[in-house]
């Protein structure tokens, strides 16, 4: 090897240093993540996905409207936009949520409308692998049940995916007048 030469340098570089390279670490398999939030509706602990959930918000001033059923809270001024409020445990349990003022409102596009539902709380973001999908559904009341499309488990905790979009497509969802 000639050492005046940069090329040759260069080169004897290359060769010790691949000699003494270990190899990257393998990746066994990238797994999928899939985030949603977590939240409370009665005794249910369910979870929607991320990407059906525009906000979360404390419950806003909103004004009552006459004619609609129980369920239906009234409209609230957010930004400048209507928001519809809904009381889900009203709507799914026939139970309207005792302190409506400590709930928190997930706001959801409902067919191209946002739409505010007040739900009992919120347990924040959960991200789940798909190896932590279960068969294993947890008991739940039966006018949840048609809403669920697959479960999580992670921690001894189950958590039933609820799509807001099937409840939007219900036809007593679609109903709210009286």
């Amino acid at each position: 090897m000639n050492i005046n030469n940069p090329f040759d340098v260069l080169q004897d570089l290359e060769r010790r240093t691949l000699k003494g390279a270990t190899g990257l670490p393998a990746l066994d398999r990238i797994e999928e993540e899939w985030v949603g939030v977590g939240f409370r509706v009665g005794d249910a602990k369910l979870i929607a996905s991320m990407a059906d959930v525009k906000e979360i918000l404390e419950l806003p001033e909103y004004t009552y409207v006459p004619g609609v059923k129980s369920w239906i809270v009234g409209i609230a001024n957010v930004r400048g936009s209507l928001l519809p409020i809904m009381d889900m445990k009203g709507f799914l349990l026939g139970d309207d949520i005792k302190q409506r003022h400590k709930g928190r409102v997930i706001v959801i596009d409902c067919k191209g409308f946002n739409t505010g539902l007040i739900v009992d709380e919120i347990f924040g973001m959960r991200h789940f692998r798909e190896s932590d999908e279960t068969e294993d559904f947890p008991e739940m009341h039966e006018s949840i049940s048609p809403y669920v499309e697959r479960a999580y488990k992670q921690d001894d905790e189950h958590w039933p995916v609820f799509s807001f979009n099937e409840m939007a497509e219900d036809e007593r969802f679609a109903h709210a007048s009286l």
